[in-house]
């Protein structure tokens, strides 16, 4: 491991999201994964950033602010409510509270009490959901406009959704937008890839994480110390190009890194 901190880039013209990936005419897919210990809040944040002002200022200090958004962002949620997110992108300096172009949807609260009220019976509820998100994506569009998928995974350990049916949603949404991020958790206990039962939640989310990846141009892993904790490590992050190669003419930046997140949710990156 270096001892240099070190800037985040993701793709050759070093940024996180490349304005040629941004472009109206891409419908790019790219993949976040986790595991325990390793929350993605800081990345998706910088994200989140980089697309309304073009800076990064947690992970990459190269990057310089836009006079004008990049790109509009929507935040579908299936794990936090928008309080969660507003406050955590407050504290890496960036005030979601004063911009028109950053959307919240909410499909973290109440989604078992009044969207999906039989989790057995989904799939007409799920399919009521995905279009009123889609409708909502539609009516916030201005110009690039990128959307961020957290948790769908959900979805699957909670109902009867199948693995290609969340995979079509997804779909759905990525043709309405110009880039979509899919978060999504990792855990051991949630992936084994000698699970035969379709009825099996776990069955049902190693299928979809291993489809998913299948459609993907950009995969970022964040995964714990393979010897355990660290005091000044958080965890380890993997860049890694998807099975679909990007349709714009800019190349990912295959690396590993490790990184601190600090109680103060200060973040550093070191080349391993």
């Amino acid at each position: 491991m270096t001892t240099q901190q070190q800037d985040l880039v993701f793709f050759d013209d070093n940024s996180l999201l490349s304005d040629k990936i941004i472009t109206p005419e891409n419908r790019e897919l790219h993949i976040i994964t986790h595991a325990e210990g390793t929350q993605p809040a800081w990345l998706i944040n910088s994200l989140i950033e980089t697309c309304l002002i073009g800076t990064a200022n947690s992970v990459n200090r190269d990057l310089v602010r836009t006079a004008s958004p990049r790109a509009s962002v929507t935040y579908v949620s299936f794990l936090h409510p928008k309080e969660f997110v507003f406050k955590s992108c407050r504290k890496q300096g960036l005030d979601l509270e004063c911009t028109n172009d950053f959307f919240f949807v909410d499909c973290f609260s109440e989604l078992f009490s009044k969207q999906i009220v039989t989790p057995e019976d989904s799939k007409a509820q799920i399919d009521a959901l995905f279009s009123g998100i889609i409708k909502q994506i539609h009516s916030n569009s201005r110009g690039s406009h990128v959307v961020v998928v957290d948790s769908p995974e959900l979805l699957l350990s909670a109902t009867n959704l199948s693995s290609n049916d969340l995979i079509h949603h997804l779909q759905r949404v990525n043709q309405d937008c110009n880039s979509m991020i899919v978060v999504s958790n990792i855990d051991d206990a949630l992936i084994d890839m000698g699970s035969v039962t379709p009825a099996d939640p776990v069955y049902r989310i190693t299928d979809f994480f291993v489809k998913l990846h299948h459609k993907s141009s950009l995969n970022v892993n964040l995964s714990p110390l393979s010897t355990g904790k660290a005091k000044d490590i958080t965890g380890c992050l993997t860049v890694s190009k998807g099975a679909l190669p990007p349709r714009a003419s800019v190349r990912v930046l295959q690396k590993e890194y490790v990184f601190h997140v600090s109680k103060e949710s200060n973040v550093k990156i070191f080349f391993r």
